[in-house]
């Protein structure tokens, strides 16, 4: 599990089409190096994180963290207590937290 850059993961840099087509090039990937995009869990996890908005984006960043209060989720990623709610809420609604995952 990598250590998520909370800061840096407020935006998306690279259009996640461009990271796909790097993928499909293994010159394209070896310029890169390794641990190309490590701190988003490697292109798969850059792809998957790219579709979230930003709230839920580094809201779940911190449950994958095993931060599991609001206020830890606070903490850790910057966010106002509104928009770790409504993180929280997009995520439930996607079905990638429960409510045992993250108490209140």
């Amino acid at each position: 599990m990598p250590n998520y850059d909370y800061e840096k993961m407020k935006r998306i840099p690279v259009d996640p089409k461009i990271i796909a087509e790097i993928q499909k090039s293994s010159q394209m990937r070896s310029e890169q190096g390794e641990g190309w995009l490590a701190g988003w869990g490697g292109p798969s996890g850059y792809g998957f994180f790219a579709t979230l908005p930003m709230e839920e984006r580094l809201v779940y960043a911190a449950v994958l963290e095993n931060y599991s209060t609001p206020a830890e989720i606070e903490g850790v990623t910057g966010l106002a207590s509104g928009q770790v709610d409504r993180g929280l809420s997009g995520l439930r609604k996607k079905g990638l937290v429960s409510e045992e995952k993250v108490t209140t």
